[in-house]
């Protein structure tokens, strides 16, 4: 009796086969990791420009809003190292600048491979501040330069002749303050500072027909201030026998009182069209009972001289 022989076939890979599928996927493998890193350290790189950026944002409305006239008052953003830049603004809103406990200070030397680049190398520190109007300016006080702009934010290793959008940030800041960031190896237009014209006080009505320009009251010898243009009525007031006067001022024959209190034939005493107290720079209103003139602003509770 004869055996039939029965022949099973079998599917599979080969060792080959196997070899070859694993060693595509650790190629697929290493070009996402090295993707993914690139991607992380770009978004590093941006963060870091972008916090830059809005550093000297906050640094241009911190001056325009103190109206900061004086070099020294103005805030700033200095870069120390291609790896760290400081700003320094009014953090408690006094008024002034407090360099050693208003200074917040960014470093990334440990954080990421990114350095601030320029050809040639710039003599640190470099200060970008800001005045009243939020013009820039660098340079130290009292020799002002123009603002070497932009500044490059780079991956390393880099120089600025391989500076490209794959590897590098661009923060410019123009004449006037305006901040913008670009992409590395932007082309930056050239703009020029607008013309700007000082507003004259005798013709502020025509910009603003609501405000009232004060003459400054005049200091008499007691230290108090006095207007006889405005405040002098000798028609009413030759009545000196109901009216008491207390203040320093001195009363004629006829009884006319200069002061800023005029006093009617009835006896009453009124305060019309008297000129304000005015405050000295430091002066709260509400406690020292003066205002502030059209020179001043109100910070807070205390007006400050414009410039």
């Amino acid at each position: 009796m004869k055996r039939s022989s029965v022949f099973q076939t079998q599917a599979g890979f080969s060792v080959v086969e196997m070899l070859i599928a694993v060693v595509i996927i650790m190629v697929l493998v290493t070009f996402a990791v090295m993707q993914f890193g690139a991607s992380a350290a770009s978004l590093e790189r941006q963060n870091i420009a972008r916090q830059f950026k809005v550093n000297l944002e906050r640094a241009r409305f911190d001056s325009v809003k103190r109206r900061a006239a004086n070099c020294a008052d103005m805030a700033r953003v200095e870069i120390w190292s291609p790896t760290s830049f400081d700003l320094l603004i009014d953090r408690n809103q006094n008024g002034t600048l407090e360099t050693g406990s208003e200074t917040s200070t960014v470093d990334f030397a440990d954080s990421a491979q990114v350095e601030i680049v320029d050809d040639p190398a710039p003599t640190y520190p470099i200060v970008i501040r800001f005045d009243q109007r939020g013009n820039v300016s660098s340079g130290a006080c009292g020799s002002e330069t123009a603002v070497d702009t932009p500044t490059i934010f780079c991956q390393m290793p880099c120089t600025s002749s391989t500076v490209t959008s794959a590897n590098a940030s661009v923060v410019y800041v123009s004449a006037t303050g305006t901040v913008s960031m670009l992409p590395g190896g932007e082309s930056i237009g050239n703009f020029a500072a607008p013309n700007v014209s000082d507003l004259n006080s005798s013709n502020v009505n025509v910009f603003n027909p609501y405000l009232a320009i004060w003459d400054a009251p005049a200091a008499n010898a007691n230290g108090n201030t006095s207007n006889t243009s405005n405040t002098s009525n000798t028609s009413n007031t030759s009545n000196t026998s109901n009216t008491s006067n207390t203040s320093n001022t001195s009363n004629t024959s006829n009884s006319s009182n200069t002061s800023n209190t005029s006093n009617t034939s009835n006896g009453n005493t009124g305060n019309t069209n008297s000129t304000p107290t005015y405050c000295i720079s430091g002066q709260r209103p509400s406690h020292d009972n003066c205002v502030c003139s059209s020179l001043q602003y109100l910070q807070g509770s205390r007006c400050r001289d414009a410039n």
